[in-house]
């Protein structure tokens, strides 16, 4: 007897709590009413309690940092071009992401290392220049929630690398964009309005192999060409 191959199959019988809601539901926006000009989605079918994050306060610091790398040793002649190829956070155990309060205060504080690397264009072509890990830290007010002992406190941080130039004949100077996200959070359980489980979604799209299928020609040895002369 052998495993049936018709598991996870749409006639496959799926399990009773997995079949509540209303199955012709697809995820996406709601029809507009031509008359209000409004969504107008069909009403819920039940109240589910889920457990998630609830945000209780955001904001945001936005940086800009100049980093000044010297290319005295490494270039050849004049620095003829420069372009930013990209920048993002080193996360390891020698180089921590910290997101903390500050005991005591109504202050955040994130910590964090990154680097950057930058293309250049000196008498020889073409280069990469990598930095070393750099420390940076941000510290914030944020209101007096943060005192709370059932929230703590979560952090984002997006860098980009956007713009880099020749700020001397053999020295470039990045500039290195930082957006900082404070959030006071808690895990909470939440009342909320649903139409039961998500549909079963399509199949997925099938790798195919990289190589084409090899089809060779027949005969593989050389034919008679001879016209019967």
């Amino acid at each position: 007897m052998g495993c049936s191959k018709n598991y996870g199959s749409r006639s496959y019988s799926r399990p009773r709590y997995l079949r509540h809601g209303i199955t012709d539901l697809q995820p996406g926006p709601c029809p507009v009413n031509l008359e209000t000009g409004r969504p107008d989605c069909p009403p819920p079918t039940e109240l589910v309690c889920i457990k998630t994050e609830k945000v209780y306060e955001s904001c945001r610091r936005v940086q800009t940092n100049e980093e000044v790398t010297d290319l005295s040793g490494i270039a050849v002649g004049d620095i003829l071009d420069v372009w930013c190829v990209d920048v993002d956070l080193v996360v390891n155990e020698q180089f921590p992401f910290v997101c903390e309060k500050i005991a005591g205060t109504r202050r955040a504080k994130v910590s964090y290392y990154y680097q950057y690397r930058f293309a250049y264009v000196d008498q020889e072509g073409q280069k990469f220049y990598t930095s070393n890990p750099i420390f940076h830290e941000t510290t914030v007010v944020m209101s007096d929630r943060i005192m709370e002992k059932g929230l703590y406190v979560q952090c984002e941080v997006f860098l980009d690398c956007f713009e880099c130039f020749a700020s001397g004949i053999q020295q470039v100077t990045c500039c290195i964009g930082k957006l900082q996200l404070f959030k006071l959070v808690a895990q909470v359980q939440l009342l909320v309005p649903a139409y039961g489980f998500c549909p079963e979604p399509d199949d997925c799209v099938q790798v195919e192999a990289e190589c084409p299928a090899y089809e060779p020609d027949w005969p593989p040895f050389p034919g008679d060409e001879t016209d019967g002369e």
